[in-house]
């Protein structure tokens, strides 16, 4: 394992058992409106891979909307909590895994669906994952990307800093709204949908399609 995973990986094992909470209080209305706009792009016909999983709340979310999700997390003490939620809900159409989204081991044109929720702004290489996504998304598939736009101006860098010295956690990619469309565009996706929602911070929330 590299450096670069270990550090991942210790920081989320640590954070783990107060994610929910930190959710629960920070960005709670922006999940929820993250949750609703996900529900208008799904189906039951739909396999779906989630990538940062957390502790699942995602996954939990959709799982009844879909045929089935594969949901992923580089901690195993995340994994863990997931499915020790799934075990107390007996979800059977969930399979949480340990996996870094830089080296995903499912094979090429896996999936009709890839959510990446508020993960690429805290990756230092974001074009790595998305390089997988692309890969593991079918021809015809779409890609969801929720993103902390940590840049848009004066206010959301300030509340930002705040938050990552509170919680540790550190926002590496403060994009604007703009500039994280365009990063997304220079690798090879094209955006079919592309809203702002306004909490604490704004979150990017964009569809998109090789």
């Amino acid at each position: 394992m590299d450096n670069r995973q270990n550090k991942e990986r210790r920081f989320w094992d640590k954070f783990a058992k107060i994610y929910d909470s930190f959710i629960s209080v920070i960005f709670s209305s922006t999940y929820k409106t993250i949750l609703d706009n996900l529900d208008s792009e799904l189906n039951t016909s739909l396999n779906v891979l989630d990538i940062g999983t957390g502790t699942g709340i995602i996954p939990f979310s959709i799982c009844s909307k879909v045929s089935s999700v594969i949901a992923t997390d580089i901690s195993p003490e995340m994994i863990q909590i997931a499915k020790q939620k799934q075990e107390n809900s007996n979800i059977k159409n969930i399979d949480f895994q340990v996996q870094d989204s830089y080296n995903l081991t499912f094979p090429d044109n896996s999936f009709d669906v890839v959510i990446a929720s508020n993960l690429l702004h805290l990756l230092y290489e974001p074009e790595k994952p998305i390089a997988e996504v692309k890969r593991v998304l079918k021809d015809n598939g779409i890609f969801i990307a929720p993103t902390l736009c940590a840049c848009e101006n004066t206010r959301s860098k300030i509340i930002a800093t705040v938050i990552g010295s509170l919680s540790g956690f550190k926002v590496v990619n403060k994009w604007s709204f703009q500039d994280f469309k365009s990063m997304l565009t220079k690798n090879g996706f094209v955006i079919q949908k592309a809203l702002r929602i306004e909490g604490k911070l704004l979150t990017a929330y964009i569809v998109m399609k090789k």
